[in-house]
């Protein structure tokens, strides 16, 4: 009778201790599904625009479009800061009127476009960003991208080709993480310099992230 009394106590405390902590998340409001950081899959999709002797009177249409993967790690610094690195592959696409240097018009002998400007694009993201509340952050990101298989002539010329494009851009990066656990939603926008044919672009991307 003691034993089974003994048994009868022990399983009553552990009921009251179980009651007692709260998970993260739960019901009670306690820390509602709170901000998860670390490794995390990114999918962003949004405008491309080229400025200067790329764009303008050059373009076929004012606007084209860019869609990245990202894979990346949001490191903590600080309470209220941090660092994310990110590893990114997507696709451009925007509609150029070729340069016509060997034509009849001679309209766009500045051009730096052979063809429509389709390129895949690989790149490293770095961005530093800052709590400004319990769920926004705000900051700076800066990026490397090399835009494969799209040809455009090398700058000043009418005869020789890139076969891929280096760019190197940084701009502004907000982001809101969302009561769901786990995601989080934002935007960027970033100015771009691409080195080989002396050009220039603007990507304003929103995003969806989720981090493991």
């Amino acid at each position: 009778m003691k034993k089974l009394l003994l048994i009868v106590i022990l399983l009553f405390s552990f009921v009251v201790f179980a009651e007692e902590e709260e998970e993260p998340g739960d019901i009670s409001g306690s820390d509602l599904n709170p901000v998860v950081r670390g490794f995390n899959f990114k999918v962003a999709g949004g405008i491309l625009a080229y400025v200067g002797k790329a764009g303008g009177d050059n373009a076929g249409s004012p606007l084209g479009t860019v869609f990245k993967f990202n894979v990346g790690y949001d490191f903590n610094i600080k309470d209220m800061m941090s660092i994310g690195a990110g590893l990114s592959l997507g696709m451009l696409q925007y509609n150029a009127r070729p340069n016509d240097a060997d034509g009849l018009d001679q309209k766009y002998t500045d051009s730096p476009w052979v063809e429509d400007y389709s390129p895949f694009s690989i790149g490293l993201d770095v961005d530093v960003t800052w709590m400004i509340t319990e769920r926004w952050e705000l900051g700076a990101v800066i990026g490397f991208d090399y835009y494969a298989f799209a040809e455009t002539y090398k700058k000043g010329s009418t005869r020789e080709t890139n076969s891929g494009n280096v760019a190197i851009g940084g701009g502004a990066i907000f982001e809101y993480y969302t009561y769901t656990r786990r995601f989080s939603v934002g935007a960027s926008a970033r100015f771009n310099y691409i080195i080989d044919f002396d050009g220039m672009n603007i990507m304003i991307t929103p995003f969806m992230k989720y981090s493991f």
